[in-house]
């Protein structure tokens, strides 16, 4: 006996996670996330899935799509137990009916199946144990954003954790995950999205945001901050309610209702104080005539979509970019062929070739751990074997080399590839 692991989503891909982990010689097993990417035309390419007559349990790591974009399809035909945090659970509701409202056209599932998949949700909370059908699952924070799991099942002898997103760093949102609670780990199935790169002290990309507003503020022109709804929006409020900015805060977009879900779930966020001074202090857009007011007047908007893709962010930037006065300032990814991706590589508009007039900024505010955090949460589980997903190949190779140069060249890895099964 011993250990499956199958990759149904997130092998030499970023984005799309999905793991089945089940018992060698049995058909039944725990399913850990199930995610979304899209292709160049913005249409989804889901996760692959499996009989969900055959799925004990699907664990939700945490909100995002890329992580949760197909899992209410196991509702179509099946009615498995999920398990999740409670921010978890409140957020992929707003992101799943969001997701069907922009692209319902191409999904397999609709609204009925969102409602079940939420219906079946057993809200867990970090340092729980769950058992089921003979599989025992921990729960510990994965210091990505507000709710996120890193999580551990137990599968015939053998502990086998999947990190999902994970983050070692403070913030003022996150306490890093919860690595010296988790302790020793057979199997390590790990995202390496930044497996190659080192991001800049947390401390530096802070200083950098407030002097760049505070030069803009000081000429007299307006910052627009283009953030993802989900933790990036609330940690740069947060960052400018310890700042104490002098002029007018507004905070537009699904931002505001992500906000009201951390503010009921405070417990999941390191500096609530933070969180509620911002709170109490900005003004959250509800309707055209605030959101005319805010740009029209010395302020700081933060907005999503962070990628400028859409949403109030791009309003803001076509009435924004034309003036030098006034500063775009990128603190979210930004993928390729994205709007904000062409501002920051050719200083164009959205669907022009007007330029962009506005000084421009890309700061970096990951919530993922970078080559040297991947590295601790090695060192921290001192797994036998590392399957290495959610990750670009030649990432996951420089990653892979760093773990047996770093820590131990007798690790076993793995970089593991859509559709393949490993057994250990």
């Amino acid at each position: 006996m011993g250990a499956n692991i199958r990759i149904l989503g997130g092998g030499r891909e970023v984005g799309r996670l999905s793991i089945l982990v089940r018992k060698s010689g049995e058909k039944n097993g725990i399913i850990v996330d199930s995610g979304v990417n899209f292709d160049e035309e913005d249409r989804p390419v889901f996760a692959s899935t499996y009989p969900p007559r055959n799925v004990n349990a699907l664990v939700v790591s945490h909100a995002h799509l890329d992580h949760i974009g197909t899992a209410p399809m196991y509702f179509i035909s099946g009615n498995p137990r999920v398990y999740a945090t409670q921010p978890t659970k409140e957020m992929s509701e707003l992101m799943l009916n969001d997701f069907l409202k922009l692209n319902g056209y191409y999904s397999p599932y609709e609204h009925r199946e969102v409602k079940l998949f939420l219906e079946n949700v057993e809200t867990v909370r970090y340092g729980q144990r769950a058992s089921i059908d003979g599989y025992e699952i921990e729960f510990y924070s994965a210091g990505h954003i507000p709710g996120s799991v890193f999580t551990v099942v137990n599968v015939d002898g053998l502990r086998v954790g999947v990190t999902g997103d994970v983050n070692t760093v403070e913030t003022k949102l996150m306490k890093p995950a919860q690595l010296g609670l988790i302790g020793k780990l057979d199997v390590l199935v790990t995202e390496a999205t930044y497996g190659a790169t080192l991001h800049p002290p947390r401390a530096n990309a802070e200083k950098r945001l407030i002097s760049i507003v505070e030069e803009v503020i000081d000429s007299g022109g307006t910052v627009l901050i283009p953030a993802f709804s989900i933790a990036r929006g609330q940690e740069i409020m947060m960052i400018l309610a310890e700042y104490d900015p002098p002029v007018p805060v507004y905070i537009d977009g699904m931002i505001r209702q992500i906000t009201d879900i951390f503010m009921r779930n405070s417990e999941y966020v390191n500096r609530a104080d933070l969180l509620r001074k911002a709170y109490d202090s900005f003004t959250f857009v509800r309707g055209w005539r605030d959101r005319h007011r805010a740009w029209r007047k010395r302020s700081i908007i933060v907005a999503s979509a962070g990628m400028l893709k859409g949403g109030p962010s791009l309003y803001y930037l076509k009435r924004l970019g034309g003036n030098p006065r006034n500063a775009v300032v990128l603190v979210s990814f930004q993928a390729p062929g994205s709007n904000g991706r062409r501002i920051v590589e050719e200083g164009l508009m959205p669907s022009s070739e007007e330029p962009v007039k506005a000084r421009v900024e890309w700061l970096d505010f990951s919530s993922h751990a970078d080559r040297a955090g991947l590295l601790e949460v090695v060192e921290a589980t001192r797994p036998e074997h590392v399957v290495i997903v959610h990750s670009e190949p030649d990432v996951a190779s420089v990653f892979a080399q760093k773990i047996k140069s770093k820590i131990s060249d007798s690790v076993d890895i793995i970089i593991a590839e859509n559709e393949k099964e490993y057994l250990f």
